[in-house]
């Protein structure tokens, strides 16, 4: 998190600097009314001198306040800008393995609730923190001068005290809120699921899924009340803790008013001051609590920016003649697959087929070093995959079909992240009236399945890999659509690894089909 402060560094220092000239015009105004109380008799150019300098500090403090807030817009943005896109590119970068350790729905979570959660109880109460020091030490410094020392060291003595009551709540606090957090990413999770299955609800099993979302907020509310009682409770101890510096200060004012020992004026500018000392004593407890309810969200959110990934230290490669698998098995859940030796060679086609369960698509996240083989190896030019990066050879298709926010070339482009300049002899292996179709459609999300999977075909063509590896390209296209393209697929210069299940009316368009007909094995 200090990577982050030093980036607003400049915000935080003019902050401060502010906050010392907002105190210090602050404390002036507080010895007015004393002053006044004390010296009202004295002539008129005494009262039109403190009236004066007394609108004077006013209008002084509204401008340093105003430039104060600006500043801590500032901060705040790139403070939550910075995170944000560390945060996003940290996880875009992971290997497989380490990004498996959550949900999507998790990450959509962390980046959009425990992001914004750490700008609101950390940075915010960080710095004020600081703010409340530098207002108590300018207050207690004035406390001494221009009241009472006696005053002053009761006050300041009891505010020590007070300052404890944080640690009271402040582990439990932190972790409640962790907890918290946590489940309102795996309710995002499983919100995302549900509306995913929009389409295949009838009555009845839409009445389930509003039962078990039920489930699932009841958890997460339950969660939050649990949170916010700690909270609730926080608040009085902190609060109460504050209010007794009050009651003690009211108690030696009163005491030395009776004894005659400070006048009248002083014993208002002392209430003022002892008034005015409860606030960054108040904001100081409870900007304390705040830093510590979010510890847990912050090392968390620190561990997956932080952490190594695997994948940078492999060798990254863009050219293979060939991919060899050799006596490879995959444990999955409660089952082992076990996969015959393949040998695939540049420049040819491939099909590898089987019935679901046999383990095609995991073979492919193995290909791609997404996950590891328990057993056996796979081999690109007889370099062994697992100290390999592939990405940068071998353009994959996974099998559900994405579409991006953007229009059809941007998608088809990543972005812009690939050339274009081939697209319309890619665009050719498909009939010309369903590309105008896709192209034309304002919200690419509303395509059916099987145009999503031709803007996912264009996608991988358009990355200009030698290597295409296709996991159920054609699931959701009709026939003719499908043949359509395998007759004219073959005229590029790549080779094809596409893996199907509905494959005995297309094994002819393919110089290799293999086929996965053994079920996995389960384990006893």
């Amino acid at each position: 998190m200090a990577k982050y402060l030093k980036e607003i560094r400049v915000y935080i220092a003019f902050s401060l600097l502010f906050y010392i000239l907002e105190t210090l015009v602050a404390s002036a105004m507080l010895l007015m009314p004393g002053y006044l109380i004390d010296n009202y008799k004295k002539g008129f150019n005494i009262i039109a001198g403190l009236i004066t300098t007394y609108v004077v500090l006013y209008l002084v403090n509204l401008l340093v306040c105003y430039i104060s807030n600006r500043l801590a817009d500032y901060r705040r943005i790139k403070f939550e800008k910075n995170l944000k896109s560390d945060f996003f590119n940290a996880v875009l970068n992971k290997d497989y393995d380490n990004f498996s350790k959550y949900d999507v729905g998790e990450y959509i979570s962390m980046q959009a609730n425990d992001i914004s959660e750490l700008c609101q109880n950390y940075l915010s109460p960080y710095i004020s923190i600081y703010r409340s020091l530098i207002m108590i030490i300018v207050f207690g410094i004035a406390l001494i001068v221009f009241v009472d020392f006696r005053i002053a060291f009761v006050i300041l003595a009891s505010s020590l005290i007070a300052g404890l009551s944080p640690k009271i709540t402040s582990k439990n606090l932190s972790s409640r809120n962790h907890h918290y957090l946590a489940s309102v990413g795996v309710y995002t999770e499983a919100i995302s699921k549900f509306f995913d299955t929009k389409l295949m609800l009838d009555k009845r099993s839409m009445k389930a899924i509003s039962e078990v979302h039920e489930k699932n907020l009841d958890n997460v509310l339950d969660k939050n009340m649990h949170f916010r009682k700690l909270n609730s409770l926080s608040f009085v101890i902190n609060g109460g803790a504050v209010d007794l510096v009050m009651v003690i200060s009211f108690i030696t004012v009163t005491l030395l008013l009776v004894n005659n020992d400070i006048t009248i004026g002083m014993a208002t500018t002392t209430f003022l001051y002892s008034t005015k000392f409860i606030e960054p004593l108040y904001e100081l407890n409870l900007n304390i609590g705040r830093v510590k309810s979010v510890e847990k969200i912050r090392e968390k959110l620190m561990l997956i920016i932080n952490e190594k990934n695997s994948s940078f230290e492999h060798e990254k490669i863009s050219s293979a003649d060939t991919i060899t698998i050799k006596n490879a098995k995959k444990r999955v859940h409660n089952f082992t697959i076990s996969y015959p030796d393949f040998t695939f060679a540049k420049g040819n086609s491939y099909l590898i087929a089987g019935d679901n369960g046999t383990g095609k698509s995991v073979l492919t996240k193995i290909m791609m070093n997404f996950i590891t083989l328990d057993k056996g190896c796979i081999e690109y030019d007889k370099k062994n995959i697992e100290k390999l990066e592939v990405s940068n050879l071998v353009s994959y298709s996974p099998q559900t079909s994405v579409i991006l926010s953007g229009d059809y070339y941007d998608n088809v482009s990543l972005y812009g992240s690939y050339s274009l300049d081939n697209l319309e002899q890619y665009e050719k292996m498909f009939p010309i009236e369903v590309i105008e179709k896709i192209k034309n459609q304002e919200n690419l999300k509303n395509l059916s399945g099987g145009e999503k999977q031709i803007i996912s075909l264009l996608r991988v063509f358009c990355s200009e890999k030698k290597w295409l590896l296709l996991d159920e390209p054609f699931s959701a296209m009709n026939e003719r659509i499908v043949r359509y393209f395998l007759e004219r697929f073959a005229i590029n210069e790549k080779t094809f690894i596409i893996v199907a299940h509905n494959y005995s009316e297309y094994v002819n368009y393919f110089d290799h089909v293999y086929k996965i007909d053994s079920k996995a094995e389960k384990l006893i």
